[in-house]
């Protein structure tokens, strides 16, 4: 678990993650088999998202924590949105109402030249005065990365003072430039603070789910009811739980997750340190993923018999409406842009509504959690989309916009605004939106039907906004800055 006290290795060094590809499915996939998959340098590079993000919206989101950000005001300014999230929430788990909880030690021009600490010690020891909270995550920076505050060894020298259970989490931003490094960072510090299991407290018919923070409650009850049609319990970890939850983690028969980018370093150090097996299928989003996904749980769980009766099922139940959707939007070509993990994932769902699938983007792609992925939707579908890989590159998202201009995008808040400006109507997967499972895949289909339908703002928007981009750059090769290729 030494990790958790010093950080936790980078992606690009564990995963050998890239953040630069544009390609063919099939080109990728070839280069994973052929063990070639390699970065490709960008010589401009427009915006990243900073690791740091992750552990800070996070933890902001597990109830009761107060969140400490060792760092300039700015660092923390994500805090805003994220109450947004949590607000919604809290609301739609029936939690009583709360803003989330934060302080920034405010590193100044001073403190990077005489370092931070004496800031952090006063910032902890305050937070545990006002809010009394049953935990305390501290969020390391750039700042204090440069300055050098053993973090550290400053909790373990406070914890005697305060009630709260401290827990650092060294994620600097400048150690990696994928942002998934983030999430590896802020999972694997709460190992620190899940007990070891008392004997006979074992809930072997439970499995610990870890939920990102885009999957909202429709899709968590989605996940229940299809558990409980094999016998099976969640118990969901760790956002949007007490800390008790928190701390008895360990005492279930199995682990597996919504979303395998993000849980992928924890499961292996959860396993080490508590022997818990775990599962990491593709994201349960269309018929096909949500089969798997439903089969490599009931493997690791021992109910695979159950496991089948209920997908005959749920296919049976689902078939007449889906093939009403089919109809209605077969052979429209679809953009689709989240993170890897979820694009593939709702690319799998339009496969099954046979729609053509022209752009697939991922923030980062790694063979971990993208490989199998990427075969079987090559195997169902020919390969030939385009599968652009970029840590949110805006300029490149524009200029496959506007050279595939695809009839609609399935996207979120990262995309969505640069498609509807080139009149591109959206059907939005937000955090609110229900689309796991096979309700999930009807309630989807269902939206993208509405999208298709009501086209005309995107339109309008389309006619009267100025793109901030030279025309020059939409005639280039979206690769121009992407190792050298033109």
């Amino acid at each position: 678990m030494s990790a958790t006290n010093r950080g936790v290795p980078t992606r690009e060094e564990r995963l050998h993650t890239i953040t630069a590809f544009v390609g063919s499915g099939q080109e990728l996939e070839h280069n994973a088999r052929a063990g070639c998959v390699k970065q490709q340098d960008r010589r401009f590079s427009q915006a990243a998202a900073c690791a740091e993000m992750m552990p800070l919206c996070n933890s902001a989101l597990i109830d009761g924590n107060v969140v400490i950000a060792h760092s300039p005001v700015g660092c923390s300014g994500m805090l805003t949105l994220i109450n947004l999230f949590n607000k919604t929430g809290r609301l739609m788990r029936g939690l009583p109402p709360a803003n989330v909880r934060g302080i920034s030690t405010n590193l100044g021009e001073r403190d990077v030249v005489y370092g931070g600490a004496d800031e952090l010690e006063r910032a902890i020891l305050e937070a545990d005065r006002r809010y009394n909270p049953p935990a305390i995550t501290v969020i390391t920076s750039c700042a204090s990365g440069i300055i050098g505050d053993d973090v550290d060894a400053l909790v373990t020298r406070v914890q005697p003072n305060v009630k709260a259970s401290l827990i650092p989490i060294q994620c600097e931003g400048f150690k990696s430039g994928v942002v998934a490094t983030g999430y590896d960072a802020f999972l694997s510090s709460l190992l620190r603070v899940i007990d070891k299991p008392k004997r006979g407290k074992k809930r072997k018919d439970t499995v610990l789910l870890i939920n990102p923070l885009s999957i909202s409650r429709p899709n968590e009850v989605e996940i229940e009811r299809l558990l409980a049609k094999v016998g099976l319990k969640a118990q969901w970890f760790p956002l949007f739980t007490d800390f008790a939850n928190v701390r008895n983690a360990a005492e279930v028969g199995g682990a597996s997750t919504l979303c395998s980018l993000m849980s992928n370093y924890f499961f292996q150090e959860f396993e080490r340190s508590f022997c818990v097996p775990f599962a990491e299928p593709s994201m349960p989003v269309g018929v096909e993923f949500t089969d798997l996904w439903l089969r490599k749980v009931g493997d690791m769980m021992g109910v695979s018999d159950r496991v089948e009766e209920v997908i005959a099922a749920e296919r049976a139940a689902i078939e007449p409406q889906l093939a009403e959707i089919r109809e209605k939007v077969r052979g429209k070509r679809a953009y689709v842009g989240f993170n890897l993990e979820k694009s593939l994932s709702l690319q799998s769902l339009l496969t099954e509504l046979e729609m053509v699938t022209v752009v697939s983007t991922g923030f980062e792609y790694s063979d971990a959690y993208g490989k199998a992925a990427i075969e079987n939707l090559n195997s169902r579908c020919g390969g030939k989309y385009t599968l652009h890989i970029g840590n949110f590159q805006h300029f490149e998202w524009a200029n496959l916009f506007h050279r595939e201009k695809p009839d609609l995008l399935v996207g979120g808040l990262e995309l969505g605004g640069w498609a509807l400006r080139q009149g591109i109507p959206v059907a939005p997967v937000l955090p609110h939106t229900f689309f796991l499972g096979y309700g999930g895949a009807l309630s989807c289909g269902k939206d993208i039907v509405n999208s298709l339908r009501n086209a005309s703002f995107s339109a309008n928007l389309g006619r009267h906004v100025k793109l901030p981009y030279r025309q020059g750059w939409y005639e280039s090769s979206p690769l121009a800055y992407i190792g050298g290729k033109q």
